[in-house]
């Protein structure tokens, strides 16, 4: 008599993605997953006044990616502590981590991403404390961290070149003093809306001005190469 042999079925399991050391998974014994996944992407522009005319527009770059998602934590979908899985999420943004967000096989970004909040709802509690349900609304934000090289250079180029900028500013006549009215404005080593960003003065900043010159907008000389938005938007003008 022949015998039939009994086949084995592998148990269906699909991986969903994964971020912050927590796995989004479907099986059979356990489903853990996300939904309203929402991201969006901005481009960073920033104005400038032009005096009779239209702003003129610069590309600044783009801006930093933001997800927002919904996650269930379920002790009936599988998840035998639903607790400590949500304690995972929090631990991962005290410490100020960062992880790369993957959806499949791929990374939804380039860069990785952080936690900026953690919204909680405990929606089902059972009689001896147990929490059964967690509904987590996530939000996250593209991180990016860059290493500025700097260039070696021995103390006596360093004192020549500072002697160097000291003697021409000394040379030059300051007309008067600005002081900075927004957040931030960008102190360029050319006077055009193209010359790379040197450094950024803050709201409040007082610094003496040798001068403006015309170029695509009106800037000041701040001296030793740089110069700034002479836009009355940007910065106040007190004469010396």
């Amino acid at each position: 008599m022949a015998t039939s042999k009994k086949k084995t079925t592998k148990k269906a399991k699909t991986k969903l993605g994964s971020f912050a050391g927590i796995t989004f998974v479907v099986s059979r014994k356990k489903i853990l997953t996300f939904s309203e996944l929402k991201r969006d992407d901005v481009a960073r522009w920033t104005d400038h006044e032009v005096l009779n005319g239209k702003s003129i527009s610069e590309f600044l770059g783009p801006g930093l990616s933001a997800i927002s998602l919904k996650i269930e934590l379920r002790k009936s979908l599988g998840i035998s502590n639903p607790y400590s899985q949500l304690s995972k999420l929090r631990k991962f943004a005290s410490n100020g981590k960062t992880s790369a967000f993957i959806l499949g096989k791929n990374t939804i970004s380039n860069g990785k991403f952080k936690i900026e909040s953690i919204g909680q709802e405990f929606e089902e509690i059972a009689p001896n404390g147990e929490v059964l349900t967690i509904s987590v609304d996530l939000t996250l934000k593209e991180f990016y961290s860059t290493t500025v090289k700097k260039a070696t250079i021995s103390k006596a180029q360093s004192k020549k070149t500072a002697k160097k900028k000291s003697a021409a500013k000394s040379k030059a006549k300051t007309t008067g003093t600005i002081t900075v009215k927004p957040k931030a404005l960008n102190v360029r080593m050319s006077p055009s809306l193209k010359g790379k960003i040197k450094k950024t003065l803050k709201k409040g900043d007082k610094v003496k001005v040798y001068g403006t010159k015309k170029t695509d907008i009106t800037w000041y000389n701040l001296g030793g190469g740089l110069y700034c938005s002479a836009g009355s938007s940007y910065v106040s003008f007190k004469k010396s």
